[in-house]
């Protein structure tokens, strides 16, 4: 498997589009988005974990950034959101796409859980796995 091939299955292509203003954070208010890459300079917490080790460096903004690699190449990224429009899973993705400048972000609507993945390389043993993720 590849790294598309990887994000592809991660992620299937058939969703809906909602306006970047429609998103809402959990407290009801419209979802926050950083001004630019260099306000997600910050280390990921030990609550959020590590990630692949395609991404250079355990930060928001290198996860942000990996993302926009991967959008960049025309592989779109769902968010996972409740009827509430309230981001359920995805919050660095909704950065990507901000910071790219898209207006209309692709969704998946009330699904109980997700295909979750950590690394697409073989050989990166204990990591290389695609299992459910629940909320």
């Amino acid at each position: 498997m590849n790294e598309k091939e990887f994000f592809l299955e991660l992620f299937p292509q058939e969703y809906e589009l909602l306006d970047i203003k429609n998103f809402k954070g959990f407290d009801g208010e419209q979802f926050y988005f950083a001004k630019n890459i260099e306000e997600l300079d910050i280390l990921r917490s030990s609550n959020e974990g590590g990630v692949c080790n395609c991404v250079k460096e355990n930060t928001n903004k290198a996860l942000v950034e990996y993302f926009h690699s991967i959008i960049n190449q025309g592989i779109e990224l769902p968010i996972f959101i409740n009827s509430k429009n309230q981001v359920m899973d995805g919050h660095h993705r909704m950065q990507a796409y901000n910071l790219l400048g898209r207006t209309e972000i692709p969704i998946y609507r009330n699904k109980s859980h997700r295909m979750h993945g950590f690394c697409w390389k073989k050989g990166v043993e204990g990591r290389r796995r695609l299992r459910h993720k629940t909320w």
